[in-house]
């Protein structure tokens, strides 16, 4: 399996994370003009409902797709199934999952649990045409990532983030659809998505549609309950908040919580952007790429430092500017979240690791501790710091999660804990091996008008 699955060859780690960066940052501008278009037209209180009716399609789509997303990817990167055989597979367990949350569902919006008083019923019925969109979108995301297709997710990506931004102007401000609004242009985009990944793979990678094997489910099935927790966690410790929140505090708090966690959040993506090249590194290596996994953990974490200390330091004009002052009291929740954010974009890192090995469960391990921590510290503190207590509970969290996931990471490896953090010597060499490695290469591309096929990072990596 090719890197870019079609073409002559396969592209360095370097070059796939400069596409993957530039592409995040992309969608991170997208996103800030969602956020500021949201924060002006819906106000904390719409803005509230938005994140509740999104939390509550997130959670049943986590909860009740096992597989469908990390377990696909893992066995079609393993090439212990076709990728036609994991997309349908993954397909089904969407489908089966998106039928059982609606069934679940709807006697749970009509309670009196006062969750489902933060938004309209109307909202939280377009809020399960998310689930099928969003699960089977993020699982053909997947694929592309396993086959390193990331130039093409790379533009799909912004493609469908655009289209949001896009879809979101025509329903909420100009058709003046409010809450709903933003809901039917978050499916839009994700239909927008499903098209353009599933057109890419019939086209560049033999994509055939096909009835799942029964092997195949079983398999896949298995790794995404081994991987459930992570998965459930990751949908769920960052949003505890919200969820808890949804439970105690009126809606503008709500929705100040999650401008404010969302906007932290949005700082991942140079982890994000390393993760994505690295994993269909690690996975089915003898070790695991070890110590690249340290490198990269050890620059993500510088990385991620210096845009948090620029964020810090203009906080209150960039709320001011794209949030409106009414949503100046999420300034010192930004302060509180940064700590969390620092440690984990580097213990993120860890994550390719223990999946490309097969051991999901340390994640799973990580993100339970992670989010009981999270939604312990929300419950016990809102009475005394109010929305508060959702960033002190998020950030205490992830530095539960990322402290497990280092620990047991160093165990496994037998590296030095000190890796992980600080700058060694060789780290400034090798980041220079690598840039220009990944420049002859593309010289070379040029001059021969083919790539090279060799599919390592550069300097040997």
């Amino acid at each position: 399996m090719t890197g870019s699955t079609g073409s002559a060859g396969r592209t360095t780690g370097l070059e796939d994370f400069a596409v993957n960066m530039a592409t995040r940052a992309g969608v991170f501008l997208s996103g800030i003009a969602m956020q500021s278009l949201l924060a002006y037209t819906l106000l904390p209180a719409g803005r509230g409902a938005y994140a509740v009716a999104v939390l509550f399609a997130s959670l049943l789509g986590v909860l009740l797709t096992p597989g469908a997303h990390a377990g696909a990817q893992y066995f079609v990167m393993a090439k212990r199934v076709t990728l036609s055989q994991g997309v349908s597979v993954a397909l089904a367990i969407c489908l089966l999952g998106a039928a059982i949350a609606t069934a679940l569902a709807l006697p749970l919006i009509h309670s009196d649990l006062p969750f489902f008083e933060k938004a309209e019923p109307s909202s939280f019925y377009l809020a399960l045409v998310l689930i099928p969109g969003t699960t089977f979108a993020n699982a053909l995301r997947h694929q592309l990532v396993g086959l390193r297709r990331f130039a093409r997710v790379a533009l799909f990506s912004l493609a469908q983030s655009v289209s949001n931004a896009l879809a979101l102007v025509g329903l909420v401000l100009v058709l003046d659809f409010g809450v709903n609004g933003a809901l039917l242009a978050l499916s839009i985009s994700n239909l927008v998505m499903i098209i353009l990944c599933t057109r890419d793979l019939r086209k560049h990678a033999g994509l055939e549609w096909q009835l799942p094997a029964g092997s195949s489910f079983a398999g896949v099935f298995t790794y995404g309950l081994k991987y459930y927790v992570a998965r459930i966690g990751w949908g769920l410790d960052v949003r505890a908040g919200v969820l808890v929140l949804g439970l105690l505090a009126a809606r503008s708090e709500v929705g100040l919580f999650a401008v404010a966690s969302g906007l932290m959040l949005n700082l991942l993506m140079i982890s994000n952007a390393v993760f994505a090249p690295l994993l269909p590194r690690a996975a089915g290596r003898e070790g695991g790429r070890a110590d690249l996994v340290a490198f990269c953990a050890r620059a993500t974490t510088w990385a991620t430092g210096g845009a948090l200390i620029l964020l810090l330091a203009l906080a209150s004009p960039i709320v001011r500017l794209l949030l409106t002052v009414e949503f100046l009291p999420i300034v010192p929740l930004i302060h509180i979240i940064a700590p969390g954010i620092l440690v984990f974009a580097g213990a993120k890192v860890h994550t390719a690791y223990f999946r490309g090995v097969n051991r999901p469960e340390v994640c799973s391990w990580a993100v339970g501790i992670g989010l009981g921590i999270n939604l312990i510290l929300v419950s016990l503190l809102y009475g005394h710091l109010g929305v508060a207590a959702g960033a002190w509970g998020m950030t205490c969290g992830l530095i539960a999660r990322s402290a497990w996931l280092s620990v047991t990471y160093y165990r496994h490896t037998h590296m030095r804990p000190a890796l992980g953090w600080l700058p060694q010597r060789g780290d400034v060499a090798r980041l220079r091996s690598f840039v220009e490695e990944t420049m002859n290469r593309l010289r070379k591309r040029k001059a021969s008008r083919g790539p090279d096929d060799r599919g390592v990072w550069p300097g040997g990596a």
